[in-house]
């Protein structure tokens, strides 16, 4: 018998959601090549007890599990685990999401693109992340700066705002250094004083 290629832990939903699950348990099969009579008994060998006896079976009482197809399973599954959410909420929480302040642009585009899977948007995905994205920035001068592109892309703005922000980033680095340079060149001219006169390039031995 070939060694099995990955594992398929029992789901726990404090772990991963339904969906998350059953798109690695896909993966799985096609990794280790099962054929698809065989995906429900191989599905209901992995779920786990808990799955299978408190939610599977009283979801589909009286009938068996084996005697449902693997669509019929996991569609009753992911109706219970994650019910298909509500187009309007789901808009709702993708138009109000800003950048926050210790986040940065890539990682703000990662949480936009994450917030629009259940929005539906389909061919207007692209507008409406450009719309979401220059309109939630936290730097005013990178909203300004995207606003005087005529024609914006999505990709376009991104890129924009990534370097802006590298840019600032280094200045800011670059302007602390140049302080602790003053910093430590003033107090070394401030040792080299004379205590005696003030005087620079001297010090008070000189004066006896």
């Amino acid at each position: 018998m070939a060694a099995t290629i990955g594992l398929m832990e029992a789901f726990d939903e404090s772990v991963e959601p339904w969906t998350t699950y059953i798109e690695r348990f896909e993966h799985f099969v096609e990794a280790n090549c099962i054929d698809a009579d065989k995906k429900v008994p191989v599905l209901l060998s992995v779920i786990g007890g808990k799955t299978y006896e408190n939610m599977l079976r009283s979801l589909i009482a009286p009938d068996k599990p084996r005697e449902k197809s693997f669509k019929q399973i996991t569609d009753t599954l992911q109706q219970h685990f994650s019910p298909k959410p509500l187009i309007i909420a789901e808009r709702f929480r993708f138009h109000r999401r800003s950048q926050e302040e210790s986040e940065s642009v890539t990682q703000y585009v990662a949480v936009l693109r994450g917030l629009s899977e259940h929005c539906e948007f389909g061919g207007h995905l692209d507008d409406a992340l450009r719309y979401r994205f220059v309109c939630g920035l936290k730097s005013e001068a990178t909203q300004k700066r995207l606003l005087t592109e005529t024609t914006l892309t999505f990709q376009r703005a991104v890129e924009l705002a990534v370097s802006m922000e590298t840019a600032s980033r280094e200045a800011h680095q670059l302007s602390g250094s140049l302080t602790v340079n003053a910093l430590s060149l003033s107090k070394t001219k401030t040792a080299d004083k004379c205590k005696r006169c003030g005087e620079d390039n001297h010090s008070d031995e000189d004066l006896v």
